[in-house]
């Protein structure tokens, strides 16, 4: 079976992972050591997964890349949008949170460090209300639960039972928004 067009990207990671951008590119991910044809292999035996991601993403809308201006209004807006968000839902997850800043990031909704701040993406303004508060939830539990483990799912599904459809939306159109970035 043939292999995708692919970038190969070896890492001190444990296990094989394949990433289509929202540009199109096929990453392939894989411990150092692993040889490439067991890694083509893998991709290989993914074929049918790759060609479908591609599919779906050239029947999605292409939205026009954000300026810089755009960008920056939309920092400001989201700071005391997302600070009034988080001042809601951290009782509800039993914890406060530390500082709070909006960055335009390009891989990630947001962070949470082991002190408490959590960091939002700015393009969450640009998702519905339901998947903004997930993505506050997500990080609000992290200050409990810094992994991704049944305990960190249980907190945010004790704050918000019906995450899953947020968070599905998300990865469905994560990309798309990610890719108005300019210099994607």
């Amino acid at each position: 079976m043939s292999v995708p067009e692919y970038t190969l990207v070896r890492s001190r990671r444990r296990t094989l992972a394949i990433q289509v951008t929202a540009a199109g590119e096929v990453i392939l991910r894989c411990p150092m050591g692993l040889p490439k044809k067991t890694a083509e292999q893998f991709l290989a035996a993914k074929k049918p997964w790759v060609e479908e991601k591609l599919r779906s993403l050239r029947a999605r809308p292409v939205y026009p890349k954000l300026t810089e201006a755009e960008i920056q209004e939309m920092r400001r807006e989201a700071l005391p949008f997302l600070r009034q968000r988080a001042e809601v839902y951290a009782p509800l997850a039993g914890v406060t949170f530390g500082k709070l800043s909006v960055r335009a990031q390009r891989t990630r909704w947001g962070s949470c460090n082991q002190r408490g701040d959590l960091s939002f993406n700015c393009l969450l303004m640009l998702a519905p209300p339901e998947v903004i508060d997930y993505v506050v939830v997500h990080e609000l539990c992290h200050i409990r639960q810094m992994n991704h483990g049944p305990r960190f799912w249980a907190a945010v599904e004790e704050v918000l039972p019906d995450f899953r459809g947020p968070r599905a939306w998300l990865r469905e159109n994560g990309g798309g928004l990610m890719a108005r970035l300019p210099g994607r």
